[in-house]
């Protein structure tokens, strides 16, 4: 099967790097990526890609929108693809709009909540890429009641299709040592103040505690002032952007997350897969993901207090750490794995491929 894979671009984020262990993880089949942002974004994880993974570049513009669908069209005919998979709204749009003059059937995932649409995009989610679309694949239910109670997306074509993440060699937890590492963009969605309030909290109680943060975005100079605030320069770094993740998590003691919206977080599934205890809010499909009390521990959003109760709960008892990490990366072997996700895909594919019958959504 020849599948045409479709984003924007391969900046650095959990997307991202699902969209690409996704890709290196559909073996036998032919994978065509298609870029349709800035190919001067760096750092970029197309170096990921499996080397036999062809990449095409066609910069979508939408005073030209018209001219440059019909390009998109044509690479899908050129490249005799069988299926097409888009990513996140814009690539969903756009690739909606060339696979129906290609003639090729549309699959899109759903990774996260949206909430910046308005009704425009919402009319767009209905009368064209709905129309096209064979399945909406959503990573988790939150993200799929979203779609259709306020974006108006039909509930035949939305299903639930989960995550997954590459399961790295098990870690000797006697090499890890007690930082706290957070991964993630730095947006106001990610509420990384509560989780430095957390860190000055513990401080406070006489805490040894050392935060890492591995990211960037538009929040980062309001962090830094969050952190002076605090009085917690010398506790909490900001890595900025990171290729390498998972050698990041390798090292931490606790994974830690904030967020007040999330989908499913790919950066919580890594960590889990990593072997990686976690203090997580209930936001989105977070207490779909871990079980609280057995492979980390759930917490309020914009409750400071309560992270820093359960990261000191975990930080005070290594055993408990050793305990829950290694439940938190069975959990993922058992249903989150990237080999899992890409069977499941396949069998969309597969479903979608097959001549649609009176009354579907050809």
């Amino acid at each position: 099967m020849v599948i045409a894979q479709v984003i924007s671009n391969l900046s650095i984020g959990g997307a991202e790097r699902l969209f690409v262990n996704l890709c290196n993880a559909l073996h036998g089949d032919r994978v065509v990526v298609v870029l349709l942002g800035d190919a001067d974004i760096q750092p970029s994880l197309e170096t990921g890609l499996r080397d036999d993974i062809e990449v095409r570049r066609l910069r979508m513009r939408k005073r030209a929108w018209y001219r440059d669908v019909k390009a998109l069209a044509r690479l899908f005919r050129e490249t005799g693809c069988d299926v097409v998979h888009t990513h996140m709204f814009w690539a969903n749009l756009y690739g909606a709009l060339a696979a129906r003059r290609a003639g090729v059937p549309l699959v899109t995932s759903e990774h996260g909540r949206n909430e910046w649409k308005n009704g425009w995009h919402r009319w767009l989610e209905v009368k064209v890429i709905s129309r096209v679309a064979r399945l909406r694949l959503c990573v988790s239910q939150d993200i799929l009641e979203r779609r259709n109670e306020v974006d108006g997306v039909p509930a035949s074509l939305l299903r639930l299709v989960p995550n997954g993440t590459v399961v790295p060699p098990e870690i000797d937890v006697g090499t890890r040592g007690t930082v706290v590492g957070s991964v993630g963009r730095l947006v106001d969605a990610k509420d990384y103040p509560t989780l430095i309030r957390a860190a000055a909290i513990l401080a406070d109680r006489g805490a040894d505690i050392q935060l890492e943060i591995v990211g960037d975005g538009p929040e980062r100079r309001s962090i830094e002032d969050a952190i002076a605030r605090q009085g917690v320069a010398s506790r909490v770094k900001l890595v900025g952007l990171r290729t390498d993740v998972a050698e990041w998590l390798a090292r931490w003691a606790v994974f830690a997350s904030s967020s007040t919206r999330e989908g499913q977080p790919v950066a919580l599934l890594e960590a889990m897969a990593s072997g990686l205890p976690s203090v997580v809010t209930a936001v989105g499909g977070v207490p779909d993901t871990l079980a609280d009390g057995v492979e980390g521990i759930v917490v309020p959003p914009s409750d400071p207090e309560a992270l820093a109760d359960g990261l000191q709960r975990l930080l005070e008892h290594p055993g408990l750490r050793g305990s829950m990490g290694r439940a938190a990366r069975e959990r993922v072997i058992r249903d989150f794995s990237i080999q899992s996700l890409a069977q499941t895909c396949r069998q969309a594919y597969a479903e979608v491929s097959r001549p649609a019958v009176s009354g579907t959504n050809a």
